[in-house]
């Protein structure tokens, strides 16, 4: 049952801290990039690993979801670093946009955690071959 629109929640920001905040959305920006970046490269390794460098296809397949998880990943540092930069410009609803950021942050780290075990994955895979 939908209980209507978030209230305003306003959170008394100081000039100084509104400056933290924007450095902080533009450096989540640039972390974003960064993994994506890296995703499509590992998204393209996988079946290029496996056609002309003879890896397993189990190596190829992990490589690629690992990608793919990668780029997960870049998106909801997109989604923090959208939530800071709102934060920074829309005072009246700073409390739903710090709100909204703690709870990317969260699911980021969760990803991650998976992430870290498919790696895991991936170098024991390497090692028993």
């Amino acid at each position: 049952m939908s209980t209507g629109a978030a209230p305003k929640e306003t959170l008394p920001l100081t000039a100084e801290q509104k400056q933290v905040v924007g450095n902080l959305a533009s450096s989540t920006k640039a972390i974003a990039g960064l993994l994506l970046l890296i995703g499509v490269v590992l998204i393209a390794s996988g079946p290029v690993s496996y056609i002309y460098l003879m890896a397993g296809l189990l190596q190829a397949i992990l490589t690629t979801v690992q990608g793919l998880l990668m780029c997960l990943l870049a998106l909801v540092m997109l989604a923090v670093s959208s939530d800071f930069k709102f934060l920074e410009q829309f005072p009246h609803y700073s409390g739903n946009h710090l709100r909204n950021a703690a709870n990317n942050l969260t699911r980021f780290h969760q990803v991650q955690l998976g992430l870290a075990v498919l790696i895991a994955l991936v170098v024991l895979a390497r090692w028993l071959t």
